[in-house]
């Protein structure tokens, strides 16, 4: 190879935010971006429900490190929509494809190419990387870049045993052919707002049932926005000592009347470094019992979407469970379902026309389907985070292997960093993510 080549895998925002920072590049590498299905909005973005708004305003959804207002300018120029707005993920998805198509005109001349096709190998080579393809083609680069997204749904062992596979919440189908009656969502975040919203506009849903271990639903944006103090919010690295002062700092901005929104996103730019001094065992406490309060206050919902959440659940056709499934059943057409409410030994019955599990993508890559992933783990090129959550990682995302070196040229970015950096799925972190990687270039 003479001009360096940089080979993406997975053309889904991530993807997509990684080629586009590579081409930008003065006299940057080349560019192969393989996808197996759809270009640029990927599985978050390809949604045709209008229901389906963005958590993020317009303002800071940018697909550009260097150029924070573009995708509140396109979107403005193409809606009026003002910067504050929640857009809808179909409109995202559809800016990501402009960003993929500027990226093919700044190499109208060559030097940046889409592949479709599935990646199934990449193994080392004398100073190169070959990826190998399901059709047989091989590439040979000098880096590559895992953009590899969300992984599959992994449904509750319960499910598994019984023979009964839930529907996953992105199925249009599947959801389109539910029948008369109630439905059960397994999860509560911000999955399960949307597949209620979507289901209930249909006459035959009944009530929507949404069962998590906790209950916990995602809290609300503000409105309006108020912009967070430009100061980080630094707190100690012991896990239990930082979430002492971190309540203490919300205590006292709420007696300054300042709201607790502020707070977290003060921790916003140095989360990934505090994620990474904490030891193991700190992180899988955390994991164990922190993260579904992380997750509601950090992934909050459109003050919209928070709106009409409220009033499914004021008119009763959403109720909000806690605790857990112990047992199900399919009957003819419908699931008998027992639960149990948490903190009761008391089993309630439920029987529903459908079941939907919103719990997310699995981030365990040692249960993952994906080819690509256990060949790369198989052979040792790279190994799972010790906490369970995506690929082990070093400081500049290079893939770290089962020898503990990481892998030079390697990268990773989006949700399978997530173990290493934790603040990594959102799209200002991805877009920082991928201006870092492009600048190795």
């Amino acid at each position: 190879m003479t001009a360096k080549h940089v080979v993406v895998i997975g053309a889904g925002f991530s993807g997509v935010a990684a080629a586009a920072a590579l081409v930008r590049r003065k006299n940057g590498p080349r560019v192969t971006l393989i996808e197996r299905g759809r270009f640029g909005p990927g599985l978050a973005y390809s949604t045709n429900d209008q229901h389906h708004l963005l958590n993020v305003r317009a303002s800071n959804m940018s697909a550009y490190a260097d150029k924070p207002e573009d995708f509140a300018h396109w979107l403005k120029s193409k809606t009026g929509a003002e910067p504050t707005a929640f857009a809808t993920r179909q409109r995202y998805g559809q800016y990501a494809e402009t960003v993929l198509k500027r990226a093919q005109r700044a190499r109208m001349f060559g030097g940046f190419q889409r592949l479709r096709d599935e990646a199934i190998a990449c193994r080392p080579g004398s100073g190169w990387w070959q990826v190998t393809t399901a059709s047989g083609k091989t590439l040979e680069a000098n880096a590559v870049v895992l953009a590899l997204g969300n992984q599959s749904v992994s449904h509750p062992s319960i499910f598994v045993e019984a023979g009964i596979e839930p529907i996953e919440p992105w199925d249009a189908k599947g959801l389109q052919r539910i029948g008369r009656g109630d439905v059960l969502l397994i999860g509560a975040g911000l999955t399960m707002i949307d597949v209620a919203l979507s289901l209930a506009d249909k006459s035959r849903i009944k009530t929507i049932y949404a069962l998590s271990r906790r209950g916990l639903t995602p809290r609300m944006h503000l409105d309006p926005p108020m912009p967070a103090p430009s100061t980080p919010l630094q707190l100690p690295q012991n896990l239990s000592d930082a979430l002492h002062e971190f309540r203490r700092e919300v205590r006292a901005m709420a007696e300054r009347g300042e709201p607790w929104q502020l707070a977290v996103d003060r921790m916003r730019s140095v989360t990934p470094s505090l994620w990474r001094a904490l030891p193991l065992a700190a992180q899988q406490r955390f994991l164990r019992h922190l993260r579904v309060w992380w997750d509601v206050h950090r992934h909050r919902a459109a003050p919209e979407i928070a709106a009409k959440a409220q009033a499914l659940h004021e008119s009763g056709r959403l109720r909000v469970l806690a605790g857990e499934i112990v047992s199900v059943t399919k009957t003819g057409k419908t699931f008998e379902v027992y639960h149990r409410q948490r903190g009761s030994m008391v089993r309630h019955r439920l029987d529903v026309s459908a079941i939907v599990n919103c719990t997310g993508g699995n981030p365990d890559l040692t249960r993952s389907t994906d080819i690509l992933i256990s060949q790369l783990i198989g052979e040792g090129i790279a190994r799972p985070h010790p906490n369970g959550y995506g690929f082990d990682l070093d400081e500049n995302a290079r893939v770290i292997g089962m020898s503990g070196v990481a892998q030079p040229g390697v990268y990773a970015i989006g949700p399978i960093t997530q173990g290493a950096f934790w603040e990594s799925t959102a799209v200002p972190e991805i877009r920082a993510r991928s201006a870092a990687i492009a600048e190795q270039f």
